[in-house]
């Protein structure tokens, strides 16, 4: 009898802490999904920025509150994202939703061998969705800022996924009686791939032509692919970013304005590394190129060559200032004014 007692009054205490249990977490329970309804109530969702992915390339998020895994656009590990197919995908993430565009019209920032552009290879919803994509990632990076200039060459040096021929420009814009645009240099924003896009060209010699359509080139006497000089590629570079250096030459050029004259000049041998930046120009006798990235070791110059057309040249801090060709880096902080989010090399 004893012994049934102690029983029934274990079991009377056992349910007495489990109701009190279940109490506690029923009112946690309560508090928590009324503490998200009242930060539901007080998040209002907004609508970001569209962003832009290349397939295989990540984005870090703070957080990211919920997105549709079953369209497979992107992977989601922890809060970083990666595209991973073509299409758009909405992300939320802390009150805001993010409108993801994954493309494979473009790639991730790689040196690679790349085949010459085909002509009229893209339509013209092609040309504007990168040109879109390319206005982005120079916004990104700071329009009107050195980042913005570094960018803009970035994309169609290690984003744009085929090479231009270098094409000899057909005359000057300011200088010779007739006006020639898009024929070796370009002076809209965006890239030159399509049929529709040169509606915005006006005064030509021989074109209107394409990027890698082609044209009759003037200094050769021969028929090319249209594509970009060297000054042509700089000015392009600095336009799209929003700085309009006019139809400057490569120079040095005495007694006329040119693309050497953007800032002070340091003799290559002078130079020293570590006053060097990302986004200056480097030039020799008829020749300029813009630094496009450092990694501690290397430089990486971009540049459109008569020989190799437009390309990465890397050399090693040594080579370059001692051995390279280039005569002396122009020093751009005063042109840029403001620095921008600003990185050495692309990611």
């Amino acid at each position: 009898m004893y012994i049934t007692s102690m029983k029934l009054r274990n079991e009377i205490v056992i349910i007495a802490i489990l109701s009190i249990l279940i109490s506690f977490f029923s009112t946690m329970a309560y508090r928590t999904k009324k503490n998200i309804e009242l930060a539901e109530e007080s998040c209002q969702i907004v609508t970001g920025t569209p962003m832009y992915l290349a397939v295989g390339e990540s984005y870090v998020f703070e957080s990211i509150v919920s997105y549709d895994a079953e369209t497979q656009i992107i992977e989601v590990s922890d809060n970083t994202i990666t595209g991973i197919h073509k299409g758009t995908i909405e992300v939320e993430t802390n009150c805001v939703s993010h409108e993801i565009h994954v493309s494979d019209l473009y790639t991730i920032p790689q040196i690679t061998e790349k085949e010459f552009l085909p002509c009229d290879y893209y339509s013209s919803q092609e040309n504007e969705y990168l040109d879109e994509v390319l206005s982005y990632m120079i916004n990104e990076a700071g329009y009107q800022t050195r980042a913005g200039v570094v960018e803009a060459a970035r994309f169609l040096l290690v984003r744009f996924p085929f090479k231009l021929h270098y094409f000899y420009e057909n005359g000057r814009l300011d200088d010779s009686d007739y006006a020639v645009d898009g024929e070796g240099r370009y002076y809209h924003c965006g890239l030159y791939l399509s049929k529709e896009k040169t509606l915005e060209i006006t005064d030509v010699l021989e074109g209107p032509s394409c990027w890698g359509c082609t044209l009759y080139e003037d200094a050769t006497g021969s028929y090319t692919d249209n594509g970009l000089d060297c000054s042509g590629f700089i000015a392009w570079v600095l336009y799209n970013a929003g700085y309009d250096c006019r139809d400057l030459g490569a120079g040095p050029s005495p007694g006329i304005d040119d693309l050497s004259d953007l800032g002070e000049k340091t003799v290559i041998r002078e130079a020293k590394i570590n006053q060097i930046k990302v986004g200056d120009l480097v030039g020799s006798d008829g020749h300029i190129g813009i630094i496009i990235g450092m990694d501690g070791e290397n430089i990486f110059i971009g540049e459109a060559y008569w020989v190799k057309d437009l390309q990465v040249r890397v050399y090693s801090y040594e080579e370059f200032l001692n051995e390279s060709e280039w005569d002396y880096v122009i020093d751009m902080d005063k042109y840029y004014g403001s620095t921008g989010n600003y990185t050495e090399m692309w990611n």
